[in-house]
């Protein structure tokens, strides 16, 4: 099962019983995933891939009017998911396209709405039904431990912009870009899209998403830590190496006397310890680390005017 499936489930569990907000979540579902028929017999069709939403879609409208409802399942050629038609009819159908916000009446007649339903978002918790409804008619949610990407298809730009404008007030991270003919609400951000999950009501799958998250940044740091050691022991061993060849090119050359005490000392340590750090060696010489980084500098410098027969 998709973790878009996983929290779509948990999310058609919610036991709403307020009729407005059941009517919210309903309208949301509409926009989302429905499509109209208008003639002698108004109806609506609402089509979604999750078996689960299908019913929910069926139990809201018959619990709240006086539908008939069908609930179809259709195969569909080179796809290996069926798809779930709800067809809702009755007498009690027009009612339910104005209630819901799908259909509006003014002078002109029955209008189509191309916005979000102002009436049906007065109230925080209006609003999370109306938002659960869009996510389960359209939405999508990737697995976490892949990219992080919550997407909502949108029939309009105005509708899309709207339901940005909302969840950019409960201080999520929401965009929105055309697609072909459609426009797509979306996230990228783990945060937001965590908020949203427990916005919509879907906690468990938040918290879900938040486990798979820490597991992730927990081991991306301790591969960024490892990375870094590796790399740190690299250049230790790189210029302990140089620092040894340094040694022995000014042994060769018979100047090894000829250096100053200190730069003996350094020379000698760093031969007898070839592993050590430089804070070792500097310990085992009873100084400062940058008192012993200068002294191997100065045998590496020594070693280059051997070379270039400057000494």
């Amino acid at each position: 099962m998709s973790f878009s499936s996983q929290i779509k489930e948990e999310a058609v569990r919610l036991r709403v019983k307020e009729p407005g907000l059941r009517r919210s979540e309903l309208s949301g579902l509409a926009f989302a995933c429905g499509n109209l028929k208008l003639g002698r017999r108004r109806a609506l069709s609402c089509r979604t891939e999750n078996r689960e939403v299908g019913r929910h879609i069926a139990s809201l409208a018959a619990g709240l009017y006086e539908v008939e409802v069908q609930l179809e399942e259709r195969v569909r050629e080179h796809r290996q998911t069926p798809l779930y038609v709800v067809d809702i009819t009755g007498p009690e159908a027009p009612k339910m396209l104005e209630e819901i916000g799908v259909l509006y009446q003014d002078a002109e007649g029955l209008q189509l709405l191309s916005r979000l339903p102002q009436a049906l978002l007065l109230g925080d918790d209006n609003q999370r039904a109306f938002i659960r409804g869009c996510f389960l008619g359209s939405g999508s949610c990737s697995d976490p431990k892949g990219a992080y990407t919550l997407d909502i298809l949108c029939p309009t730009e105005t509708f899309a912009q709207g339901l940005c404008r909302i969840l950019t007030d409960y201080g999520l991270c929401a965009r929105y870009t055309q697609r072909r003919s459609r426009f797509v609400v979306y996230m990228k951000d783990g945060d937001s899209i965590t908020g949203f999950l427990a916005l919509m009501g879907a906690n468990g799958a938040a918290l879900a998403f938040e486990n798979v998250r820490a597991e992730k940044e927990t081991r991306n740091y301790v591969n960024r830590a490892t990375n870094c050691e590796y790399a740190n022991l690299e250049k230790l061993v790189a210029a302990s190496l140089r620092q040894q060849e340094a040694v022995k090119a000014i042994m060769n050359r018979g100047h090894f006397q000829k250096l100053p005490p200190a730069l003996r000392e350094a020379a000698e340590l760093r031969l007898n310890y070839p592993d050590a750090g430089l804070q070792e060696l500097a310990d085992l010489a009873g100084i400062k680390k940058s008192g012993m980084n200068h002294r191997l500098t100065r045998l590496l410098e020594y070693a280059q005017d051997l070379e270039n027969g400057l000494l």
